[in-house]
This record gives C-alpha cells, structure tokens and sequence, in this order.
C-alpha cells in the first residue's frame, strides 16, 4: 500500500468518526443534507476522503445515500428505535446465556475497566464516550459467545436505539444512572448462572430507553402478578369460566356478558357520590350519559370519561366504580357517555360521538353547572378515543382540554412488538387475537387503514397537545403502545407522565375496590392534575 493511501485511510477514519459522533448525538439533525464538498472544507481534507467516510457510514446505517438528491442524515423514528431495541434484547440475552462459560477472571476484570471507565465519562458529562465504552462493553459480552456472522446486525441495532435514546426528549436516566447499571450485568457474570445472566441482560437492553424500566418485564421469568392481582385474576377466572369466548357468540350476548362481569367492581359509594342520569344529543340520536360528584369536598373542574371495551363492549354502567373513584380523587364532575359501539357503529361512529359530547358539555356549561378546568379521560379502547379525539380537535382548531388522563390505551396497530410477544397469547386475560378482533369490528365496513393517526393516534401529529398522564399494566399486550406515545409525546414536546404499573393485567384499574395498585394508578393521576392545573 502507497503511502498517500495509509494516509488517506486514516484521515477518512478521523472524517468517519467526527460525522458519526454528530449524528449520534443529533448535532446533524435526521434528513439534514450532507454536501461532500462542504464537508471536505469543513474538515480540511479531499473529497474522496468524504467519501470514503461516508459509504462507512452508509453501512452503518447512519445515512441514506440517494443519487443525485444527494446525502441524508438517516431518519430514526420511535418504531425503527424500539425495533432496535427488541432485536437487540433477543439476541444479546440468548448470547449471552451462550458466554457464561467463555467467562475467565480476565475477561470480567476488562468489563468491569470498562465500567469504571463508563462512571469517569459520566462525571465528566461526557455522553459519547460513554456511548462509545457502552458500545465497547457489550461487544465484548456479544464476541464471548462466538456469534461473529450475527455481530454486523448487533451494532446497527445498537447505533440505532442508541441514537433515538439520546435524541428523543422524553424522560431518560442521568449519565451515571446508564454507567452503573452495567455492573449488574457484571455480576450476573460472576455469578455463572447462564439463566440470570439472560435475564438481566434482557432487561437491561428492553429498558435501554427507560419507559419500561418499572415493568420489569424483560423475560418471561419476570412476568409474575402481584400477589393481590395473582388473587383477584385466579378468583375472577373461576367465576367466569363458565362464559363462551365473546368472539364466537353473538353481539348481545357478549355485552350482557361483559355488563355481568363489570358489576362486581361498581359498587358506589352513594353516601360521598352523587349520581344523576341524562341525555347529551348525538350525530344520530340521544346518547345515555351520567354525572358523578362529591357531596362534599368537590372542586371545580369538568373530565369527559370515555369507557374502554373494544370499541365493541361497555356503557357508563360498566365503568360507574373507575368514574366513581376518578370523581372522589380529583374532586372534578365527571361526565361518562355511552358512544356508538361497533360493529353496528363502526368507526368513526363512536369517535364522532366522543366530539360531539365535548362540544355539547362545554356549549352547555353554564345550564348544566359545569365548570373548568375541562379534562377528557378514558381507558383502553377509551383512552384511545380520548387522545383520537384531542387531534381532530387539534386539526379543527377548536379549544382542546386542559390535560388528559389516559389508562393502558391501545394507540397503534402493531402486534410485533415486545409486549405483544410477551403476553400476547391470552396468559393474562387479553389477547393479541382477541386485540384484533376488536380492530377489525371497530373497522367493519370501512376502508380505514388501521395506521391512520384516526385509528392509531400515537402515529399522529401530537405537536400541542395539552398535558398527559399515562399509565400501562407491565402484563398486557398494550404495555408497549403507551411505550411508543410515551416515546412519540416526548419528540413532539409534550408534557405528559407515564408510568408501568408491575404485576398487573389490562383492565386492573375497574378493580380499585380490591387492587392497592388501582387505587395508586387513580391517586397518581390526581396528584398529576393537581400539579398541571392552578388550583380552584
């Protein structure tokens, strides 16, 4: 090799690795043009130098090359990062299950250098070399197991996630936080037992964002309910066992079913509650609706409650214990209706009642001694109506509710994910297919794509909307849709809380009379309101 090439090569790494720290680190924005003769100039080197940096960072995946358009800093959205990262999850845990014997005292003494190296760059706020040692470390894990065909596709993954972790805005570890959690890897490593190591290094790859940090739902050796919801689902399943599968009978029977069901969580509290039943018009009839307020201690406030069930089941009588208990922590009226329910009313039916109820309750305010601040509420299928309903609302221009409690909602169509994986097979009362079910009933007669932001709203525009507590049960196939908002709500700048909820199934807050982890979720969504909206 010519001299001139040495050289080349070694200003073109320099060149490669002064663009791939910008774009990690999002200094070059995703889609931000690279012009090879600006870049040369920038650099102090030739263009074939840019070049050749850049078909290395092609191959990274770090940006597209596309002719005479030119090149791009790739894109990387929230489903590309936790793709990354449920790739990464699968493969790094069953390598490392496969390294524990390749473990020598050598080896664990080069981690663990490499995690005191990792806790000095976090003290010196220094987030790419921390990247960069990261990187490192789990590259030394990987080429334990002697994978090398499959270790191309670990880094790509790995860059990937990586950029979306630094880049997005949502809340995230500090620094040290990131440094030290890699000794627990460490340890498992110790310890020689393969099957702790998998865990653990699972868990540390899915929460590589932090959002499902809490769940710990990172292998299937996690996936445990608490002991009171371990109580209350083994107690629920015999009582119910007797019930056919509400996709093989008949509409009617299947509500009555799921009303059956309800009434055990709905007892109220009619000495603190008041409840009073009425009508609020809908785009094609009347729609039953009811009221709950204190007796004593009220404030003011208004919260429009959408009931979950599928867009297919439930009605306000199915949901009066949830709205009961929403009305005694807030202190608001809550207002809940019964919106058109496919399949009989398939989309954009009862999301078009949901807007309506909202305009009617505030054009009426004043008769029906309603007061702001005004909040909308829902669980599920509601919550995804609720957040539907905001962006259209968003569209119209029209006045948009002053914060958002949104319980484990679905908010996309995407059944690969991890959660889906994890608990999609019905273990813990909801299913994938059953999910599906629901979807292609709510979409019954339309031509809808269920990835339209109408049916997915996590996948809409999310710029502006108003404050947003979340929350997800750690075992339900939905966990990762409040994931993906989460992660989508924080690109767009919006102000929201989220919180897994360990130990718990879909559904677990109609269960407040009997579940400690209800009765928190409900109080952490009053304390939220409490602290975004001026008292009354």
């Amino acid at each position: 090799m010519k001299q001139s090439d040495v050289k080349l090569g070694r200003k073109s790494s320099e060149v490669y690795a002064g663009l791939k720290k910008q774009i990690v680190l999002a200094q070059l924005a995703p889609g931000q043009q690279l012009i090879e003769l600006e870049v040369a100039k920038a650099m102090n080197c030739s263009q074939s130098t840019v070049r050749e940096a850049l078909m290395r960072l092609q191959e990274d995946g770090l940006i597209v090359r596309q002719g005479y358009r030119g090149t791009l800093v790739s894109s990387v959205s929230a489903a590309e990062g936790q793709q990354s990262l449920d790739i990464r999850a699968r493969v790094e845990s069953q390598a490392a299950h496969l390294s524990i014997g390749n473990f020598d005292a050598g080896r664990i003494e080069n981690l663990s250098g490499l995690v005191r190296r990792m806790e000095l760059a976090a003290e010196q706020g220094d987030e790419y070399a921390l990247f960069e040692l990261d990187q490192e470390f789990h590259r030394a894990v990987y080429v334990a197991a002697n994978l090398p065909a499959l270790l191309p596709i670990l880094e790509r993954c790995s860059l990937c996630s990586h950029r979306f972790k630094i880049a997005q805005s949502a809340t995230r570890r500090t620094l040290q936080e990131t440094a030290l959690r890699h000794w627990r890897i460490v340890d498992a490593i110790k310890s020689g037992d393969a099957d702790e190591l998998e865990r653990v290094m699972f868990h540390h790859v899915a929460s590589v964002i932090g959002e499902v940090e809490d769940a710990d739902a990172s292998a299937s050796a996690e996936l445990r309910m608490s002991p009171a919801m371990a109580a209350i689902f083994e107690r629920t399943q015999r009582e119910d066992a007797h019930l056919p599968n509400p996709m093989l009978i008949s509409w009617q029977e299947a509500q009555d079913n799921f009303h059956q069901t309800a009434r055990r969580w709905n007892q109220i509290d009619e000495s603190r509650v008041q409840t009073t039943y009425f009508t609020v018009p809908g785009p094609t009839g009347p729609l039953a609706a009811v009221r709950l307020n204190l007796r004593q201690g009220a404030r003011a406030g208004t919260l429009l409650y959408l009931h979950g069930g599928g867009w297919v089941f439930g009605s306000v009588q199915t949901h009066l214990g949830a709205m009961a208990r929403l009305a005694q922590v807030t202190g608001m009226s809550v207002v809940g209706i019964d919106y058109g329910l496919a399949p009989q009313a398939p989309f954009p039916a009862g999301l078009n009642d949901a807007a309506g109820a909202w305009r009617w309750l505030r054009a009426q305010a004043g008769e029906l001694e309603l007061t702001g601040p005004w909040l909308v509420s829902g669980d599920s299928a509601g919550a995804n109506l609720a957040l539907s309903m905001m962006l259209d609302l968003s569209q119209l221009g029209e006045p948009l509710p002053d914060a958002a409690l949104l319980f484990y909602g679905v908010y996309s169509a995407n059944h690969q994910s991890a959660s889906h994986k994890l608990c999609g097979g019905g273990q813990f009362g909801l299913s994938s297919a059953k999910m599906a079910w629901y979807r292609q009933q709510y979409l019954c007669g339309s031509r809808q794509n269920p990835d339209d932001p109408r049916v997915s709203p996590a996948l809409g525009n999310l710029q502006g909307l108003p404050p947003i507590y979340m929350n997800a049960a750690g075992l339900d196939c939905l966990r990762d849709d409040s994931v993906l908002l989460s992660q989508r709500l924080g690109q767009a700048g919006v102000a929201h809380e989220f919180k897994v909820v360990a130990g718990v199934t879909h559904g677990f807050m109609q269960m407040s009379s009997e579940l400690p982890e209800a009765l928190a979720a409900f109080e952490d969504a009053a304390r939220f309101v409490a602290r975004v909206l001026p008292p009354s």
